[in-house]
């Protein structure tokens, strides 16, 4: 099932509860990524985007601990400069694993791509998603 599916029922079957979409884009990550040779001690950049799908009776308070704060994500994303990881379906499992950690967080999408990988591209990457059973 896709995130868009996910969100889709979400709507659908919420029973008086807000279903919140939560983004966070573009996180900027140099860390020690691939399988070749050359990529062995070297940082590459790496852009991460995360989607969270919350359903949440909403409180209404302007109070940041009524909601899911994205600096878990951040900061956790941030943490993995330190590791070393073969493929991005790596990478990208450990950051849907992080995003998922709150109890409210229903599902969770992550993007990954590597930026100078190829000369003749943008990037290459790939988009897992998990929802909650």
């Amino acid at each position: 099932m896709r995130l868009d599916q996910v969100i889709e029922n979400a709507l659908a079957n919420a029973s008086g509860e807000d279903v919140f979409i939560y983004r966070l884009e573009g996180v900027k990550l140099d860390v020690e990524i691939g399988i070749h040779a050359y990529e062995r001690g070297v940082k590459q950049r790496v852009l991460i985007d995360v989607v969270t799908l919350v359903n949440k009776a909403w409180c209404g308070s302007d109070d940041i601990a009524t909601v899911v704060d994205y600096d878990y994500i951040l900061h956790g994303i941030k943490a993995l400069e330190a590791r070393q990881f073969d493929l991005q379906e790596t990478l990208c499992g450990v950051v849907l694993d992080l995003a998922l950690e709150p109890g409210t967080v229903a599902a969770a999408q992550v993007t990954t791509r590597k930026v100078d990988a190829y000369a003749d591209a943008d990037a290459v990457g790939l988009t897992r998603f998990r929802r909650k059973v």
